[in-house]
């Protein structure tokens, strides 16, 4: 006997040439069985699209000016990256020679080589949008845009096209995570960078929230179907301005399924926002650094800061960055898209504590280990005013292995 499938497939076959009175399967004992048990077919939901967004990643002349140190210092956190579906970094320089720069002043630029090997570590996207995106001018601004585009890494908040449009930095199944990301300002304002209209750029008031709404309403318009919000803004070594949080929340509001800060190089804690559309979107107030020369001669045997917080080189903050960790479930059904997220600390290790004649000596971001780093995390907990909440935080992965597991 065939089985009941195949005689389904036949009176199928048969229907379209079956006369007027034909009684139908019904009046067939065995092809109504057949229809009855004949499974129906549901869509398995698609696997979760995960993310990791790290802070600045900064070329300070001349300890990490050269590309193979920059390569090196992010080299510990390259398998992490790599387990990834995308790897986001803040590349907190502009792109051109450096030979034309006032060595005392704070302007930066690296050579293409240098985002070449940024990328080379398993970094998948880069922000451009930042207050060092037009040190160099337009020129800089273009050159890291042309730089980009040649290496194949997405590039975010700066284009030559429109720099507010979503860029897809992962999809699933044929649906899309995108991200906006831009900048309340930059260091040299010559007409000559901002006007071109490459750099996505609005201050953090009422004008620049309605401008990032817009945006980000146009990212859902265009087919993505998750947005993060990416954003470079605040005060440096302090905690986030309630002005940034103010427009982290609007970001939130407007559909944003997650928000993450940058360029305060000091960390300061997650906050969930509760949406009126019954959304719950992690706000990282600021990731702090990733790969930089801050913090150069602080040990666990100085104060975690002095009392102008601003002696950067005897800031122990400045050492501790952060990594958002973020799973999507693009075809989940609601509003909810984030699955779960969570954060790494990462702690830079640097030799020029040690040896101040040597240029190029070994700095590297490595995921921090409370045990090993138990004088770090301790003279880090003595300093009332930093944010010291965040080495207790539940949504901390203490694990390097571990997966986020805050749920919204």
């Amino acid at each position: 006997m065939r089985p009941a499938s195949v005689l389904l497939g036949v009176w199928l076959g048969a229907c379209a040439s079956a006369p007027a009175h034909d009684p139908g399967p019904a009046a067939h004992p065995v092809l109504a069985a057949a229809v009855a048990e004949a499974p129906v077919a549901v869509r398995a939901p698609s696997a979760p699209v995960r993310i990791v967004v790290g802070g600045d990643v900064i070329p300070h002349r001349p300890q990490l000016l050269d590309p193979a140190s920059v390569a090196a210092g992010l080299a510990p956190l390259a398998p992490l990256f790599g387990g990834a579906d995308a790897a986001v970094v803040n590349y907190e320089t502009a792109t051109g020679e450096i030979s034309g720069i006032d060595p005392s002043t704070l302007s930066l630029a690296a050579k293409p080589d240098w985002m070449h090997a940024v990328v080379s570590e398993n970094v998948t996207a880069l922000t451009l949008a930042n207050n060092h995106a037009c040190d160099l001018g337009r020129r800089g601004l273009a050159a890291s845009i042309d730089t980009a585009a040649s290496i194949g890494v997405t590039a975010l908040g700066a284009s030559a096209g429109d720099p507010w449009e979503a860029r897809t930095i992962a999809s699933r199944d044929g649906r899309r995570l995108c991200a906006v990301a831009w900048t309340t300002f930059v260091n040299d304002r010559r007409p000559g960078c901002m006007s071109t209209g490459r750099l996505a750029i609005v201050s953090p008031n009422r004008e620049g929230r309605l401008r990032v709404e817009r945006a980000i309403a146009r990212a859902f318009h265009d087919g993505c179907d998750a947005v993060v919000a990416i954003v470079h803004g605040g005060q440096e070594y302090a905690p986030q301005t309630g002005a940034m949080m103010t427009l982290a929340v609007a970001a939130a509001d407007a559909g944003a399924d997650a928000v993450i800060i940058h360029h305060p190089h000091v960390v300061s804690p997650v906050v969930v926002h509760a949406t009126e559309d019954g959304r719950k979107v992690p706000i990282f107030a600021s990731l702090g650094n990733l790969v930089s020369n801050q913090g150069e001669s602080w040990t666990a045997d100085y104060p975690a800061a002095q009392k102008d917080r601003h002696v950067v080189y005897l800031n122990g903050w400045t050492r501790l960055g952060m990594l958002a960790d973020l799973s999507f479930q693009l075809d989940a059904k609601g509003p909810q898209k984030l699955a779960a997220w969570g954060f790494r600390l990462v702690f830079v290790d640097s030799d020029h504590v040690l040896d101040k004649s040597n240029p190029h000596p070994h700095i590297a971001a490595r995921l921090l280990d409370m045990d090993r780093d138990r004088a770090v995390v301790d003279k880090l907990a003595r300093d009332s005013a930093g944010p010291r909440t965040v080495f207790d935080d539940p949504c901390r992965i203490a694990d390097a292995a571990g997966l986020p597991s805050c749920a919204p």
